[in-house]
């Protein structure tokens, strides 16, 4: 009789005490673990081996809701920041916590060297300035009158002997190299070419100038030598 209950007994402690043997849960966060406002965000607790039962979400170690066993935050904002972790039915042991963390999306400032008003042929350097993140490495996305020109992992972009197509509205997004995260798009900085001045020169015309100018000189001085020779040789002949 005692024999006959043993198997009873044994699945009655596996009834009560089902799912601590299988471990806790395993809480993942896509993309990404650090995020800008505006951001969406997806909170996944995998518990695979308790299909069907309800999961239980914390902030900041307080339970915040029960749902599935996907939870995501869209739009978030600095307060949605917290220590998030998962678990089944209030039994099973909690999942690892994962620090979310929400930083102000931030807009960068264009900056344009010598300024924004040049002449054709010079050389006009923008830079894109995005201060105030965890942020290591940036790619940088500049557009011309709303449209992209050119991306580069360099903060500036150079224009060399501009001229009046250059001419518009430039502006500038990052977006993290290796990661989600973008930036606002900063305010447009116009960039104005007007036609060549008087005193601007390229190498070449100062080159041709100074030549010309060269020259000049030798041929003034021939005539300042000749015209000493005609003198000398009319007052010999004067002296006879």
């Amino acid at each position: 009789m005692e024999l006959s209950l043993l198997p009873l007994m044994l699945l009655l402690i596996l009834n009560i005490h089902p799912v601590h043997s299988q471990g806790k849960p395993k809480l993942t966060v896509k993309p990404q673990s650090s995020v800008f406002t505006g951001d969406t965000v997806t909170l996944f607790c995998d518990v695979g081996w308790s299909t069907g039962r309800t999961i239980y979400w914390l902030k900041n170690f307080k339970r915040i809701k029960a749902g599935s066993a996907t939870e995501t935050l869209r739009k978030v904002r600095v307060s949605d920041g917290g220590r998030y972790a998962c678990t089944v039915d209030r039994k099973t042991t909690q999942s690892q916590g994962v620090m979310l963390t929400v930083r102000e999306r931030p807009k960068p400032v264009v900056r344009v060297q010598p300024d924004g008003r040049v002449s054709r042929g010079q050389t006009v350097t923008l830079s894109c300035d995005i201060q105030q993140t965890d942020v290591i490495s940036w790619s940088y996305s500049w557009n011309k009158d709303d449209s992209e020109i050119h991306v580069s992992q360099s903060q500036e972009y150079r224009i060399s002997s501009v001229d009046e197509s250059h001419t518009g509205n430039y502006s500038c997004t990052g977006r993290e190299t290796g990661g989600s995260r973008y930036s606002h798009t900063s305010d447009k900085v116009t960039l104005t070419v007007s036609g060549s001045s008087g005193l601007v020169f390229s190498e070449a015309h100062v080159l041709i100038i100074g030549v010309i100018a060269g020259l000049n000189v030798t041929l003034l001085i021939f005539f300042l030598v000749l015209l000493c020779c005609c003198k000398h040789n009319k007052d010999t002949i004067w002296t006879f």
